[in-house]
């Protein structure tokens, strides 16, 4: 039996940034403290279930009113603190559905810690000339 939550009806997230409703305050702080600290809005509480939901950096501007950089701080935030935040560049942020997208995501952020590596590594050879 799969037990999946289901997507969000209209009026979701990804209709509110469309429409351009959002937070009037450009200060994340203002509004923002970390669950553990009675927070009543994490960017998770945007998210919907599955690729399909997904909601572009863009559209979590327009649904906090906070710059892009603190919006990713904010997910980095989340996902260290056990929030499974996953992200792919066709669909943006969005919470699993399944093990699949779990591991999809964890594959390419692998992916792409070892590319940095590997240009750090080919800087480091290339010394000083």
């Amino acid at each position: 039996m799969h037990n999946s939550k289901k997507a969000r009806p209209t009026g979701s997230a990804a209709e509110q940034a469309k429409q351009g409703n959002h937070r009037t305050s450009g200060n994340p702080y203002e509004k923002y403290t970390p669950r553990g600290g009675g927070s009543q809005f994490e960017i998770a509480d945007l998210l919907g279930h599955g690729p399909g939901n997904g909601l572009r950096l863009s559209d979590l501007v327009r649904l906090t009113g906070w710059p892009g950089r603190d919006v990713r701080r904010i997910i980095q935030a989340e996902r260290l603190r056990g929030v499974p935040i996953l992200s792919d560049n066709a669909n943006g942020y969005f919470l699993p559905e399944t093990e699949e997208d779990r591991a999809a995501c964890v594959r390419s952020l692998r992916g792409r810690a070892q590319e940095i590596l590997n240009v750090a590594d080919a800087i480091e050879r290339a010394g000083v000339e």
